[in-house]
């Protein structure tokens, strides 16, 4: 007779592993920069032993330190900032060295402090509606859906533009990506704005929802209690006519004088969000002229404008079409395009299958810097004085793993490559953005982060940190196998990560849960170590897991990034049988050499396009997955957002999105299913999972759901009664074991604005 296990001990170590508690069993996780305007100096927060400790780098000096003495500096803020202080938890976000001393926010509280007496001056609260100028002269806000500007020293407020209206302003977002978060906090949330580098100028955006649909969810529970709450706010959908599209247009503002330039060009069609929220508006190197690269709703199409910062006059830089998605880099929200300050511009795009660099003339030229059956990852810096392009490359070296990044670096006259590592690791790096110097953070899923710096040719100048993992090791966390399989076509190489439970025995038999997810713009395995950062990967939670007592699988089948575009492309190719295929063979690949897998006992389990992905599974393959637990799903993107849906699949009159709804398979539900979705997700909102409920109902199958009052997108995930009822579902029909009775779950401490 066997043990029976005790899952209140099991479940109180997988909260150890729930984000952000994971977190404070690494130190020194990793190196994020944050560079000093045009200088050679940045600083980082190195968090040790739940402390933080802020570092400042003198790159060209070659010399690291305290930024300044923690409890002395502690004790100077005391009656500045609210409540006790503690000199490990200052909560730095902004640091700028100025004569004799640092100016610096720290506990939300801007302040000037001499590092000789540690006197204190302080300069005012950060107003989070605000966007500071680099100088911290300037506070931009928006009211009224108009910009206005304050002068810091004088608090004198004045009004920059005036023909902002509701659906029709400044620097805002669409309705889908701010609408909850400011009904739930009350506030406007600061413009987007691009400074110039001395604070005189900025360039921004107007942006036109007025044409677009509204949708409509409701706070059926609010707070203070009343009536349900109803919030209408425009979202463009699947298949919305173009005209019913929001536009934006481009505009700068001279901050002294008022004085406004807009961009001479018809308004553009956003796709998703506007440019400038994803990084895709920049300066001229002599600030003369901004950039703004574009794309059309469903990224067949892009281009590069320049505009001339004091006429307004707008040059058409390059455009190019593809029959499917144009990416701007393999990573998603990221882009490879690079204009030197000799007019050329440096172009990342897939001629064919495979992502390269090439660099544009002035005459009209074009040369391919680099070429061959591997990707080109991402543009880290441009040495223009040596004419030469620092990147990262991934699949480069024969029979090495395709999704970890290495750096190299070639010339931008042609020529051989220069691979600048070769060690198997992945690379992150993190330039400034004058190119000197970069940050790079190397880890791999079963190796601890280094951080070094490196200067413009790839030269390592100096080391910075070393991961310390023995407290995660400590706390039953082992690294995963890396295995590669076939995809159910039976020739194509996908890759696979492969979790083992605590106190594992191979001479057991474990249930196997597959942690999916089927967004083509994310990876599903994790390439680096556990907070050392690197590319977006879309699952994270197999640690929990393991703790319960699940072999857990992370599978990146076809229709997943970061391969060649074929690859990517193919969750175009049906409507979203072809990945669950995938997933189904690979793990009983998987299974035939590890025996302790069972396959009589197989789940799937995703959140938002992982939610749509497990449900499909379960109802496409009965055979295969017996349980699946889907959160916030876009179950029906024919009611999700255009700008996700559109991008990667196709518009309507190219892609049959009725059929990848999963209410179209509904009458094919054999296993248990659970529905979980936040009443508030305004991203991938309820209505989805509501119409799948619907023709549930109708073809009479049972199933279990569960709405989360006031939950967001990523709220679900955070809410510890949602986590315990996960963990309680699974626990009971895929282990067969009864789950902890009573057992609560905390909530999980998450960013004010989520």
């Amino acid at each position: 007779m066997r043990d029976a296990p005790d899952f209140a001990v099991r479940y109180a170590n997988a909260e150890k592993f729930l984000r952000p508690h994971v977190r404070s069993l690494i130190d020194s996780p990793q190196v994020k920069p944050n560079w000093i305007r045009d200088t050679d100096l940045f600083w980082y927060d190195n968090v040790s032993n739940d402390r933080s400790n802020y570092v400042l780098v003198d790159a060209a000096a070659r010399t690291k330190g305290p930024a300044f003495d923690h409890e002395r500096l502690a004790e100077a803020l005391k009656g500045i900032v609210e409540g006790e202080v503690d000199p490990g938890a200052l909560e730095v976000t902004a640091l700028e060295p100025i004569d004799g001393g640092l100016r610096l926010t720290a506990k939300g509280q801007r302040v000037e402090v001499s590092l000789d007496t540690y006197t204190v001056k302080a300069l005012g609260a950060v107003n989070p509606t605000e966007n500071l100028s680099p100088d911290g002269r300037w506070a931009l806000f928006v009211q009224d859906h108009n910009l206005f500007v304050r002068e810091v020293a004088t608090d004198e407020v004045r009004q920059l533009t005036t023909d902002g209206e509701k659906s029709y302003g400044y620097g805002e977002l669409p309705g889908f990506a701010v609408a909850q978060t400011q009904q739930k906090l009350g506030i406007t949330l600061p413009p987007i704005v691009l400074w110039s580098e001395d604070s005189s100028r900025l360039v921004t955006y107007r942006l036109d929802q007025r044409p677009v649909g509204l949708m409509h969810i409701v706070r059926s529970s609010p707070p203070g209690g009343g009536r349900p709450q109803l919030l209408s706010y425009p979202y463009a959908c699947a298949g919305d006519p173009t005209e019913n599209l929001p536009t934006v247009e481009h505009l700068l503002i001279d901050i002294v004088t008022g004085g406004i330039t807009e961009a001479k060009c018809a308004p553009d069609v956003v796709a998703f969000v506007p440019p400038m929220a994803y990084g895709r508006v920049w300066w001229s190197k002599d600030a003369t002229k901004y950039y703004v690269l574009l794309v059309d709703r469903s990224d067949a199409n892009v281009w590069l404008n320049e505009v001339d910062a004091a006429t307004g006059d707008v040059r058409r830089v390059i455009e190019e079409t593809r029959p499917t998605q144009f990416l701007l880099a393999p990573e998603y929200a990221q882009h490879n395009a690079r204009t030197l300050s000799t007019g050329e511009l440096l172009w990342w795009a897939q001629e064919e299958e495979w992502g390269h660099l090439y660099l544009h003339g002035t005459d009209g030229s074009v040369r391919a810097l680099t070429s061959g059956e591997w990707l080109v990852r991402r543009v880290v810096s441009i040495d223009e004085d040596a004419r030469r392009v620092v990147f990262t490359a991934a699949g480069r070296i024969p029979d090495s793993d395709p999704y970890l990044m290495e750096l190299c670096s070639v010339s931008l006259d042609g020529g051989e490559i220069t691979a600048i590592t070769s060690d198997g690791l992945d690379h992150d790096p993190a330039a400034a953005a004058h190119g000197r110097y970069f940050v790079d953070n190397t880890s791999r899923y079963d190796v601890p982060n280094v951080a070094v710096l490196r200067d413009s040719s790839g030269d390592v100048v100096m080391e910075l940190e070393h991961a310390d993992a023995t407290k995660l090791y400590a706390a039953g966390w082992s690294a995963p196998e890396r295995v590669v399989v076939k995809a159910a076509d039976g020739v194509t190489d996908i890759y696979c990560d492969v979790f083992t439970p605590h106190d594992f025995d191979p001479s057991k038999k474990y249930a196997v849960l597959d942690e999916v997810y089927q967004g083509p713009q994310s990876s599903a395995c994790p390439l680096r170590f556990p907070g050392s950062g690197g590319v977006m990967v879309a699952t994270s939670e197999q640690p929990i897991f393991n703790a319960i007592g699940f072999v857990v699988v992370a599978i990146d089948g076809r229709g997943s990034p970061l391969r060649s575009k074929s690859f990517q492309d193919a969750a175009r190719l049906d409507a979203g049988s072809l990945f669950v295929d995938d997933h189904a063979t690979a793990i009983q690949q998987l299974a035939a050499e590890r025996p302790w897998m069972d396959l009589g006992r197989v789940g799937i389990m995703g959140h938002s396009a992982g939610g749509w992905a497990s449900t499909r599974a379960i109802l496409l393959r009965p055979d295969a997955f017996s349980v699946a637990v889907s959160s916030c799903g876009n179950h029906d993107n024919r009611i999700n957002h255009n700008g996700w849906a559109e991008k990667f699949y196709g518009t309507a009159e190219d892609f049959d999105f009725e059929a990848q709804a999963n209410s179209s398979l509904a009458d094919r539900l054999e296993g248990k299913l659970y529905l979980i979705h936040g009443e508030m997700d305004d991203n991938a909102v309820a209505h989805g999972t509501m119409r799948l409920v619907d023709a549930l109902v109708a073809a009479n199958k049972d199933f279990d759901f569960l709405m989360v009052p006031n939950a967001v997108h990523q709220g679900c995930v955070v809410n510890g009664y949602w986590v315990r009822k996960r963990w309680d579902y699974l626990v009971q029909h895929l282990m067969g074991e009864a789950p902890p009775v009573g057992y609560r779950v905390k909530d999980v401490p998450v960013p004010a604005l989520i």
